[in-house]
């Protein structure tokens, strides 16, 4: 049996080397699942639908592998939800670190770089005890990323987002102090070795807590 089982959303755009839900950047072999009509719209929502709840637990329920994590760092919001149907371990979002990150960091910071601000902001609200007061980053809509990932695209272009992220980031965090980012969207992943020639505090994102919880099952080259 694989150690980690990841429970991805209903797309089929291209996952390149260093994203979640792309076999290579495994050192060893791991359970993909795809929720079927899990989009993107509908996950990423202020509100998720509860059917779409009800078809992560039923997969949660029939899934042994030790560790489960899924592709989409909103599913956070069933966090504490799904820790309560299963014995493995669940981790559903990088934004699990975020507590114990702010022992050691202020708010100020930290930066959030996420798929859509709006509504993580939404979320963070609605699930964290003491509000964040920290700087949240999302994609801009006529980033190419943004639209390969809302549409489902497959012309996927790594150059292009790769300047345009590593511009994006560097017009945010340049007048900033911050120390540490956290990688809320799965699919920045890819891009970390980018946005370290710009930063050099700690980025954290889902592929650093996995390799925690199962130690080398994370190419080191994609950490």
């Amino acid at each position: 049996m694989d150690q980690l089982a990841i429970l991805q959303l209903d797309t089929n755009f291209p996952r390149i080397a260093g994203d979640i839900c792309c076999r290579e950047t495994f050192s060893s072999n791991v359970n993909i699942i795809k929720i079927k009509n899990a989009s993107v719209s509908q996950i990423i929502s202020k509100n998720p639908d509860e059917q779409h709840f009800i078809n992560f637990k039923n997969q949660i329920l029939t899934t042994r592998e030790k560790l489960i994590t899924t592709s989409c760092g909103f599913t956070f919001y069933w966090q504490s939800l799904f820790n309560k149907l299963t014995k493995s371990n669940i981790v559903t979002s990088s934004l699990c670190c975020l507590e114990e990150k702010r022992k050691y960091f202020n708010d100020n910071e930290i930066l959030i770089f996420t798929f859509d601000a709006e509504i993580l902001k939404f979320l963070l609200i609605s699930k964290l005890k003491i509000p964040f007061k920290g700087h949240i980053l999302g994609l801009k809509k006529n980033n190419h990323l943004y639209k390969t990932i809302s549409y489902d695209k497959n012309n996927y272009d790594f150059e292009k987002n790769s300047s345009e992220l590593k511009e994006l980031l560097w017009q945010t965090i340049k007048n900033l102090n911050i120390k540490l980012i956290i990688l809320e969207c799965t699919n920045l992943s890819p891009y970390k070795t980018i946005f370290r020639d710009i930063f050099r505090g700690e980025i954290v994102d889902l592929l650093v807590l996995i390799d925690k919880k199962i130690p080398g099952i994370i190419k080191q080259e994609y950490l």
